[in-house]
């Protein structure tokens, strides 16, 4: 009678130890398939550098298509361009972008651009790699020719499947919102001098979890900003 309670009681033990390893291994694959803050600071970083073909590339182009190419008032245009990396570039990027833009004018004076415009973008990085849709509606000020800026404001959602490299090397989607407030591309260089836009973060990983967020951009010129995340956490950014 005592060994049949023995063997019982080393049978409960062991039964016991499997649940507590199973729920254990449970939380920890929960764990390595939720998206950090990382990750999403990984797809914010590159959907707005330049040298990833994002945001700041796209915003530069398209005040240069309203600089080189002016519209008469009242007048309607629908452009397709592309971009890409250049051959053996760190960060292989592309975009197609399908836009339509127009001008308005006051008493014949023009007053500002207004651009809507969808595309498709992809990007390869040593830490991540993204397929994505963007949609935008930019508007651009500052067309009097002795400003020597044209002032931006937007806003850029973009959405997609980002495959990261490192940490955990998790795969998820995402939608990232951006939202420019005056920012200034200089007239002469073609180049962002300044400005600040919010971002939006939501992503959803494998298993179906969800996460938000968010985090401010403030751009410095020379192809340098400051991202800085709700929490305080801060990312410089160079491209």
């Amino acid at each position: 009678m005592e060994t049949k309670r023995l063997l019982a009681g080393r049978l409960c033990l062991a039964i016991g130890a499997t649940l507590l390893l199973f729920t254990s291994c449970k939380k920890n694959n929960d764990s390595d398939n939720e998206i950090t803050q990382d990750d999403a600071a990984d797809v914010m970083v590159q959907a707005v550098a330049g040298d990833s073909g994002g945001f700041a590339l796209q915003t530069e182009t398209s005040a240069r298509v309203a600089g080189r190419t002016p519209l008469t008032c009242g007048q309607t245009r629908d452009t397709t361009f592309s971009g890409q990396s250049l051959p053996g570039a760190l960060i292989t990027w592309s975009y197609d972008i399908q836009m339509s833009r127009s001008l308005t004018c006051d008493n014949g004076v023009p007053q500002q651009f207004t651009f809507n415009y969808t595309g498709h973008n992809t990007y390869d990085a040593p830490r991540m790699s993204s397929s994505d849709n963007n949609t935008v509606n930019l508007i651009i000020t500052g067309l009097q020719p002795a400003a020597t800026g044209w002032i931006i404001n937007q806003q850029y959602v973009r959405n997609g499947t980002q495959q990261s490299k490192i940490r955990q090397r998790r795969s998820f989607s995402s939608t990232l919102t951006i939202t420019g407030s005056n920012i200034v591309v200089n007239k002469t260089t073609e180049k962002i001098v300044s400005g600040t836009a919010t971002l939006q973060f939501v992503g959803q990983s494998s298993t179906g979890r969800s996460v938000q967020y968010g985090a401010t951009l403030t751009f410095h010129g020379n192809n340098t900003g400051t991202l800085v995340f709700n929490n305080g956490h801060t990312v410089q950014l160079q491209w």
